[in-house]
Parts: C-alpha cells; sequence; structure tokens
C-alpha cells in the first residue's frame, strides 16, 4: 500500500531546509513544497511533508527545533475581566465590560490592586529595615479602596441600571501588589475570554501609549485585550456594526480572525479585513488578500466579510482616514506584527494622530 504524504509544518524557507536537514539525518525522507525558486520562499510558507508512517517519529524532532514542550492549554473560563482603579477612566472600562459580559452570558470579574508599600534590605545582609507604621498604611490603604469601591459599584450600577445589573454574575477581587504582574498572574491561573481596560487611568505617568499599564497589559497577555479609550463617549455595544481587522498576511492571522469572529458572534457586525501595503508588490499583495478571503469565507459562511486593500507610505494615516470614512467601531490586529504595533503606538506620531484613542482597539496575543 502506498505511503501518503502528509504536510507536519509549514515553515519559512530557510527552516524549512534545516528541518528537512534534521529530519533525513534520522533517516526520515522529506519533501519541500511551495518553494519559489526566484525569491527562495513565498509568504504562504513552505510546506514540510513526509510519509504519514514516519509523522510520530518526526514530531519529536520538530517540537525540539522549535523550541516546543508539551503542555496542556488552559481553557478560557466564561469570563470578562476588567482592572478598575476607580477613576472615571475606568468607569467607561467597567460600563462596556458589563455590557459585554451581558451580551456574551458572561461573568464580569472587576479586579482592583493596592499599591504594596516598599521594603527596603541593606546590601550582602539578611536584615530587612522596614518601617512599622507600613502596616498601618496596608490597612488604611486597603480600607480606602473597600469604600472606594462601594461608591464605584454603586455608580455603575446606577449607569447599567439596576434590573439589567442582576442578570449576570459579578465578582470583585482586591489584591495589595504590583498592578501588571498581578493582573496577568490571574489571567494565567483564571484565562478570561477578554480583559478590557480603559487605555488611560488616574496614576498614569508617561505621555505616550506604550509607557501605560494598558499597553504593557496588551504586550504580555495571552487572551484579547480589550482598550476603552480616553476621550470616548460611552460606547453603547448594541449599535456595534463595523470592525476592521489589520493584517499582515500571517499565518497566525487565522486564528485571530476565528477569536474575532468568536467574540462577535452575538452582535450583527460586518468584518473588515485590511491590509496597507507599503511596498510597489501591489499585485502579490492582492493575490494574498484574494487566498485570505477565500478562506475566510469558507471558515465563516455567514459572517459580513470584506478585504480591502490600501496602498500607501502612511500606514496611520491611511487607517486613521479609512476608519473615520467608514465609521469602524473597532479596530483589532495581533501582537506578533512588531512592525505594525510599533508604528501605530510610536510616541511622536501618537501625539501627532492620537486617532487610535478615538475608538476602542482589540488585540490577540499571537
Amino acid at each position: 500500500m502506498e505511503d501518503k504524504l502528509t504536510t507536519i509544518a509549514l515553515l519559512p524557507y530557510s527552516k524549512a531546509e534545516i528541518l528537512r536537514e534534521l529530519m533525513e539525518a534520522e533517516g526520515i525522507e522529506c519533501y519541500l513544497e511551495n518553494i519559489n525558486l526566484i525569491q527562495g520562499a513565498v509568504a504562504s510558507g513552505v510546506k514540510v511533508r513526509i510519509a504519514e508512517s514516519k509523522v510520530k517519529k518526526a514530531l519529536p524532532i520538530l517540537n525540539r527545533m522549535l523550541g516546543k514542550v508539551e503542555v496542556i492549554a488552559r481553557q478560557y473560563e466564561n469570563s470578562i475581566l476588567t482592572p478598575i482603579d476607580f477613576s472615571e477612566f475606568s468607569m467607561k472600562a467597567a460600563i462596556a465590560a458589563f455590557e459585554i459580559a451581558h451580551k456574551l452570558s458572561s461573568k464580569l470579574v472587576l479586579y482592583h490592586v493596592i499599591p504594596q508599600p516598599e521594603y527596603y534590605t541593606l546590601p550582602y545582609t539578611d536584615f530587612i529595615s522596614y518601617d512599622s507604621g507600613l502596616f498601618v498604611q496596608s490597612e488604611s490603604r486597603e480600607k480606602e479602596s473597600q469604600e472606594k469601591y462601594k461608591v464605584f459599584l454603586n455608580e455603575l450600577v446606577a449607569e447599567i441600571g439596576q434590573e439589567k445589573w442582576k442578570d449576570i454574575e459579578m465578582e470583585f477581587i482586591m489584591r495589595m501588589g504590583r498592578e501588571e504582574d498581578d493582573i496577568l498572574t490571574y489571567t494565567e491561573e483564571h484565562p478570561p475570554r477578554l480583559i478590557v481596560m480603559a487605555s488611560k487611568g488616574r496614576h498614569t505617568i508617561h505621555d505616550d501609549l506604550m509607557g501605560t499599564l494598558t499597553a504593557d497589559i496588551i504586550a504580555r497577555a495571552k487572551v484579547p485585550v480589550l482598550t476603552i479609550p480616553e476621550k470616548m463617549k460611552r460606547f453603547r455595544f448594541d449599535s456595534l456594526k463595523k470592525v476592521v481587522y489589520a493584517t499582515n498576511f500571517d499565518e497566525k492571522d487565522f486564528v485571530a480572525v476565528d477569536k474575532l469572529m468568536s467574540l462577535l458572534r452575538p452582535f450583527q457586525t460586518k468584518v473588515y479585513c485590511l491590509h496597507v501595503g507599503q511596498s510597489d508588490e501591489v499585485t502579490w499583495d492582492l493575490a494574498k488578500l484574494e487566498g485570505m478571503r477565500e478562506v475566510l469565507k469558507r471558515r465563516h459562511m455567514h459572517t459580513d466579510l470584506e478585504c480591502v486593500y490600501l496602498q500607501g507610505k502612511d500606514l496611520l494615516q491611511k487607517l486613521e482616514t479609512y476608519i473615520k470614512k467608514h465609521e469602524i467601531d473597532i479596530l483589532s490586529l495581533t501582537t506578533h506584527k512588531r512592525n505594525m504595533i510599533t508604528r501605530i503606538f510610536n510616541p511622536s506620531i501618537a501625539k501627532e494622530m492620537l486617532f487610535h484613542t478615538e475608538i476602542p482597539l482589540l488585540v490577540f496575543h499571537a
């Protein structure tokens, strides 16, 4: 019986060649497909194919090369997490988080971190120096936070409405520590479907967005993060109609779009997969965009989906113009596109344009 070939990896050309050498060194015959002899590789990647009977022997080699270890992935909990600092900005985020949780029938988790007092040690000794008053200060901070939470919660319920508030499960968590580390640790232990954050809080000390807590969470969280801009008025998710996903033709885009569609399922939305071409290879970009459209249409047959190509050197200007012209409600992208996200959050550009603070930003982790 003929031993059929199967694809075990889709890699850049250079990595595919390395993998082939490793496989053949172990006596596994390996074939590469999708090789463009002129360019040396193709954007979609090179297929590494082997006989089906060799897959079991080949997988450990593949995992060693990619630096992978076998882990049991944690399942998302059906919850929406919102870090709050009791500011008016986090109130906007909490309202948005409630509306999403209500629409998705998820639990709402309000999370507050009390700044931890600093303890000092003398160099090269085990001696710890601290002020005993810090314990009193800690208790005082905790009591103050509890009082602020009561006020915050009353305002939130008043905004939402008493009857609607009773429709979902809610949990409030208050811990003492460092905001970024505590929030990330919690999401590792209890991965929510989504983190909803204000893009600027009361304790912000940096002017540029990449210096804020929100940007740090975006960069490190392994779950989707939705930011609610400081300058945006209350956003009614019942009126959510148009979402842009900015693509750079990475294979992880398909995973991100699948997650996006899952979150948007209860909403009647149109999704635009948009690419801003900055090279002269327009024909090639259009071909890749059409291929992406065909795949997404098969996966999401009942979604109103459109793929859009824009050409221009100024990524921000092109996105801003498109968002305003078409009245886009949310901009979405993936963190692995360092070139894209770095340019969007470049401090000098952000201060000049500030367009990304006008609509929510939904970010996925590759």
